[in-house]
């Protein structure tokens, strides 16, 4: 699954609706603002309707200081659609940090924070519009980097 900065094809929404926490001197995670900048699938053959999450603080650099990934559909809907290769589903409709990317000695502070931000449906239901807009394209196109379908 190749996943694409939802800020590359809707910069200016993206940046309006990205979610930041400011984090003052003092606390367990240096002090920074931090984005959690949404990534998306951009592979046709794929509709997993999940985001992953990349949290970017604005003094650091490129550093992520953790990446989490999250699906809002049911265990159900995990199980149909990804068959029997899943053996945990419920894991796949919960926010984790996710598994093949790097995460820093913070990240289980910024899955805590996303956590607690996830309780606000309105969140969650602007990740899912985003997810529905930033899919249009690859449905209707194909996969916008050109690769060949797995």
């Amino acid at each position: 699954m190749a996943v694409r900065a939802f800020f590359t094809r809707y910069h200016d929404l993206a940046f309006r609706e990205t979610r930041v926490l400011t984090v003052l001197p003092g606390k367990e995670v240096p002090a920074d603002e931090y984005g959690f900048l949404e990534f998306y699938c951009d592979d046709r053959s794929c509709d997993c309707r999940r985001v992953m999450i990349k949290v970017l603080g604005r003094h650091s650099g490129d550093q992520a200081w953790a990446t989490i990934s999250y699906g809002w559909e049911t265990p159900a809907f995990y199980r149909n659609w990804g068959g029997a290769g899943f053996a945990d589903v419920e894991s796949l409709c919960r926010p984790m940090l996710d598994p093949l990317n790097p995460q820093s000695v913070h990240a289980d502070y910024f899955l805590a924070v996303f956590e607690e931000l996830i309780k606000d449906q309105s969140y969650v239901r602007r990740l899912q519009r985003h997810y529905e807009m930033f899919r249009k394209p690859v449905k209707r196109w194909g996969n916008p980097l050109g690769r060949a379908k797995r």
